[in-house]
């Protein structure tokens, strides 16, 4: 009784294989062995798999917030990240005189992670319930980041993009989403750690309430 090996099965159900072979097989397994049928049911059942792989692969996304949540419980020296340091809040300073009353709608912070600074302007927009957030990524010394590509990405609570834009040539960039609790930012500089901004609260009127 005549069998295949398994790199024939392969290159068979691939459509790969020579043609004599291939007939070899087809007339093999009409003839009704047993075996052969079973193993050509079970070499197309992978094939199919295997093709349907690139489907199944997960989303950019989601995978960047895995290996973040993931890189939270590792120790620092292991971490991918690098979690940057307020260093600067504009909500920190009094206000002027005569307008103490007034309500918060702009803020202005800066972080700093591994030499990189980045500087946010974060305005309400009341009526369409938004964040406007401008900002800017540079070297701490002030050069410029660019000509390195540099991806800045706002997460919510469970892990899901909110918004994504790209820095220009100048390490600027914009973004408009809607206020709500507990958002992440994270800053994708090509060549180095990732930067993450700790969790914020976006939650208009409050602008921007850092919380550690």
């Amino acid at each position: 009784m005549k069998h295949f090996s398994e790199q024939v099965w392969a290159d068979y159900v691939r459509g790969i294989g020579p043609s004599k072979t291939n007939r070899e097989i087809e007339d093999h397994v009409a003839s009704g062995c047993a075996d052969c049928v079973v193993a050509a049911d079970l070499w197309k059942k992978v094939y199919s798999i295997a093709a349907n792989e690139p489907s199944l692969t997960p989303p950019d996304h989601a995978v960047r917030m895995v290996k973040l949540e993931f890189a939270a419980g590792q120790s620092p020296r292991l971490s991918p990240w690098s979690m940057a340091r307020l260093v600067f809040d504009s909500m920190s300073q009094p206000l002027t005189a005569g307008v103490r009353s007034g309500a918060w709608e702009s803020r202005q912070v800066a972080f700093e992670a591994e030499g990189t600074m980045v500087d946010l302007v974060l305005d309400t927009r009341p009526q369409s319930g938004t964040i406007s957030l401008v900002g800017q990524v540079v070297d701490k010394g002030g050069a410029k980041i660019v000509p390195r590509q540099v991806a800045v990405i706002v997460w919510t609570e469970t892990g899901k993009p909110l918004a994504e834009t790209s820095a220009n040539e100048f390490g600027e960039f914009q973004l408009e989403f809607a206020a709500q609790d507990r958002l992440r930012l994270s800053v994708e500089i090509a060549g180095q750690k990732p930067i993450r901004i700790p969790p914020m609260n976006l939650n208009s009127p409050d602008v921007m309430r850092s919380v550690t």
